[in-house]
Order: C-alpha cells, then sequence, then structure tokens
C-alpha cells in the first residue's frame, strides 16, 4: 500500500519543486521600425545566422580558426576591441547581470556600506519593472551597461530582431535615467562578426569578462557562498581562469543580482580581495573611460506589441522568451574549450527570469530535501 502513497506523493514534491523554480516568462520585445532606419549596416557583414545548438562540436580544438563555427562549444573568437579584464594591474571590476531584481536593492545597499562602484548589465524589460532601482544605481555613480530586453541568443537573430533589443532597452533605460549606455553585454557572450559589428553601429564597446563564478549553476546549493568566493580567491591567486585571452593583468567579474546567495557573498568578496591590494573599480573606469554613458535630450519612442511571434521580417511583432536565453554563457580563449562547454550548457539549463525568482528558491531545496527524507526508504 505504501508505493502508490509514495508515488503520489513523489508527484507532488516535484509538483512543488517545479513550481518553486517556476516557468520563465514570456517578454514581448517593443518595437519601433524607426529604429532600423538609425543604424547604418553598411558595415554589417553577411554572415548567416546560427540557430541556437548549431555551434556545439564534437572534438573540436577550439584553436582560433574553428571558434566562431564552433561557438557553444569554444566560444566566439576573442577580437582586439573585446573587453575581458582589466589593462591596470590589482584593479577589479564587480558587474552584475540580468537585473534589476527583488535583490538589487540589497545589493546597492551592501555597495554604499563599503563605498564601492560596481556595473550592472540590465536587461531592459527588468528595468521597466524596477526603474527606481535603476535610477538609485546610477544616481549613486554605479555603471550601467546594456544587457538586451529579453536575453536571447542574438546570432539567432536577424539584423532587425537585434536593434530591436538593443534599442528597446536604450528606451527603458532612457525613460528610467535619462541616459544611453556605451557598453553592452551580449547574452551568453556570444557575438560572432555580424553582431558585434551590429553592436558596433549602435555605438557599443562589447564587455565580456574573465572570472566566473557560475553563481546561477550553484545559488541552490548549500555551499554555494564557498564555491562562489572560491572563483575570486583562485584569480586573486594567479590561477587561470581559461576566461582571459587578452591576459589582462586586473579582473572583470560577472555575478547575477538575480540570486541573493550570490549577493550575500559581496561582502566577503570585498574583504578578501582588499586585503590582497586589490582597488575596486566600474569596467569602464578600469579601462579609463569616464563617459561610459550618453546623456540624451529627445525621447524615444516605441510601439508595444502584446501578440505575436519572433519574426525576420522588419515588420513583424518580436517576441522571445527568457526561457530562451539566461545568465550570459562564458565567452572563451581558445585553450578553454571544454571550460566553455560545460559553463555553456549549464547556464541554459539553471536560468530562471527575475519574474520567477520572486517565488523563494528556498521552498524547492526544502521541499527536495523533504522528498529525499520520506521516500529514500522505499529505494532501499
Amino acid at each position: 500500500m505504501k508505493r502508490p502513497l509514495f508515488i503520489t506523493l513523489a508527484v507532488c514534491a516535484l509538483g512543488l519543486t517545479a513550481n518553486a523554480q517556476g516557468d520563465a516568462e514570456d517578454v514581448v520585445v517593443p518595437k519601433n521600425e524607426t529604429w532600423l532606419r538609425e543604424v547604418d549596416l553598411t558595415l554589417v557583414p553577411n554572415i548567416a545566422i546560427r540557430p541556437e545548438g548549431s555551434g556545439i562540436c564534437e572534438d573540436a580544438e577550439c584553436n582560433g580558426p574553428e571558434n566562431d563555427m564552433c561557438f557553444e562549444t569554444c566560444g566566439n573568437t576573442p577580437t582586439p576591441e573585446d573587453i575581458y579584464g582589466c589593462p591596470r594591474d590589482h584593479h577589479w571590476a564587480l558587474t552584475f547581470d540580468d537585473g534589476p531584481s527583488q535583490y538589487t536593492e540589497q545589493l546597492l545597499d551592501l555597495l554604499d556600506h563599503h563605498q564601492i562602484k560596481a556595473t550592472f548589465c540590465v536587461m531592459g524589460a527588468h528595468v521597466e519593472k524596477y526603474p527606481a532601482t535603476v535610477k538609485r544605481a546610477y544616481e549613486a555613480g554605479h555603471q550601467i551597461a546594456s544587457h538586451t530586453y529579453s536575453h536571447p541568443h542574438l546570432m539567432s537573430l536577424t539584423n532587425e530582431e537585434i536593434i530591436y533589443e538593443i534599442k528597446a532597452t536604450e528606451k527603458a533605460i532612457k525613460d528610467a535615467i535619462g541616459i544611453k549606455p556605451k557598453y553592452v553585454r551580449p547574452p551568453f557572450g556570444e557575438a560572432d562578426g555580424r553582431v558585434k559589428a551590429l553592436l558596433k553601429a549602435m555605438g557599443y564597446k562589447v564587455l565580456l569578462w574573465n572570472v566566473d563564478p557560475t553563481d546561477y549553476d550553484v545559488y541552490m546549493r548549500a555551499d554555494a557562498g564557498k564555491k562562489i568566493r572560491g572563483a575570486f580567491q583562485k584569480a586573486a591567486a594567479g590561477i587561470d581562469t581559461g576566461l582571459n585571452p587578452h591576459e589582462d593583468p586586473g579582473y572583470i567579474s560577472l555575478q547575477h543580482d538575480l540570486y541573493n546567495q550570490s549577493i550575500t557573498q559581496v561582502p566577503h568578496i570585498i574583504s578578501y580581495l582588499k586585503k590582497r591590494g586589490y582597488q575596486f573599480t566600474t569596467a569602464a573606469d578600469c579601462l579609463g573611460d569616464k563617459e561610459p554613458h550618453d546623456l540624451l535630450d529627445q525621447p524615444i519612442e516605441a510601439q508595444n506589441v502584446k501578440n505575436g511571434t519572433l519574426a525576420a521580417a522588419a515588420n513583424s511583432p518580436v517576441s522571445a522568451s527568457s526561457s530562451s536565453g539566461a545568465m550570459s554563457s562564458s565567452p572563451s580563449s581558445s585553450s578553454s574549450g571544454d571550460h566553455y562547454t560545460a559553463h555553456h550548457e549549464k547556464q541554459q539549463i539553471s536560468h530562471v527570469s527575475s519574474a520567477t525568482t520572486t517565488t523563494n528558491s528556498l521552498t524547492g531545496l526544502f521541499v527536495s530535501v523533504l522528498a529525499t527524507v520520506l521516500f529514500a526508504p522505499f529505494f532501499l
């Protein structure tokens, strides 16, 4: 009689766990055809769209020439203009992706307390949900960078769709704080020659990173704090991160203000790095760029499309799902293909949007532990 009860309770437990994690929200990207006319495409190469999954290669050498073909295994080929780390020794830029979220105010409190400026790579859809948080970050002196509107795989989009992603984010940021960022972080770190040329045509510098604690992959673990801090400690000790193709002496680290478990490690990270002589800076400041934002005088108009599917035509509604894009996957030097592959796959699996993280992730963990305690005897 216990077996049917076990099956019933197990299904309920799995259902509760799934609900705690949540289904990713659908994000409808605003569009305005005027935006398309603002972008000069003459220097954008005609490179084919790459569907998600098309860049996975078995036994790839990741030696440079094949990186773009095997971008999901190797990471895209680095260019001299790509920003991975700080060019100044013992300088560290903390950066946070995918926000703002319900945890960002807490993070801002911590940064204020330690008098440290950071860089926030924000999603347009989330800026619209938390405009006051973005305003607070900007007025406190933090750098605001773009992370697209809905977090898609940019290489899988048409030129028009990429423009809508970037311009819709510009509008959201403009409405919140009246500026246009000069830096953009491509979701997953994925950007080939076409995507980079498009971003450059819209006035952006590509901001990547050379330290990744993979908080998106470990935030639910009991030892999450130790894992996250460990990545910073190893980099500070001079251990190769596999993410530093330009061999920058300073660091730009990647975290996500979607995860409270990552944010709570920030004071420990700051303390550890300060003791080792590191100075904290924004990504732009570590590059010597004192003007990371453009002030805007004119409003940015947009047309919100409530229904529709992602289309290649410029006059089609553009929609995307947050579930298809999550935390930025790791760009890689040619020597770190294995690291990149594992990182890329785990990030896609572990993503939840800001809307879904409002459900406490500890609920899922509690249910999983409870299910193990209750039902493990039946497997013995």
